[in-house]
C-alpha cells in the first residue's frame, strides 16, 4: 500500500525561535538530522526550514511564524502519514509551539492553532 497524491506532503508552520532550535527539539523525537536540518524516519522524510513567506510588520497570522516543518511521504500508507503528522504537531505543541498544518489531510489532523 502506498501513499496517495493528496498524503505525499503537508507543511506545519510553527511559531519557533528558528529552524535551529526547532531542529534541536525535533532531534529530541525524532533521532538526529541526517544532514543539514533534515530527518529521515522509515519512508517520511521531515524538513525543517525557513518560513519563505513570512514578511516583516505584519498581524500574527501563521503564514507568519518564522519557521516550517515539511513533511514528504512517498510510499508509507496514508493513515500512516495522518498519523505521523498529527503526532508530530502534538509533540511541537508539548513543547510551547503553535502549530498550523496546511496540505490536502489537514482535517484530519489536530488544527488549533489557527490564529
Amino acid at each position: 500500500m502506498s501513499t496517495s497524491p493528496a498524503y505525499r506532503e503537508c507543511f506545519l508552520y510553527v511559531d519557533a525561535a528558528g529552524v535551529e532550535q526547532l531542529t534541536a527539539e525535533l532531534a529530541t523525537r525524532l533521532g538526529p538530522p541526517e544532514r543539514f536540518d533534515r530527518f529521515t524516519v522509515g519512508d517520511i522524510e521531515v524538513d525543517v526550514v525557513e518560513n519563505g513567506m513570512r514578511l516583516p510588520d505584519r498581524p500574527d497570522t501563521f503564514v507568519d511564524w518564522p519557521a516550517k516543518v515539511e513533511v514528504y511521504a512517498e510510499s508509507t500508507p496514508d493513515a500512516d502519514v495522518a498519523r505521523f503528522v498529527g503526532d508530530l504537531m502534538e509533540f511541537l505543541r508539548s513543547r510551547g509551539h503553535r502549530v498550523v498544518a496546511s496540505c490536502d489531510f489537514e482535517d484530519e489532523l489536530p488544527q488549533q492553532d489557527l490564529v
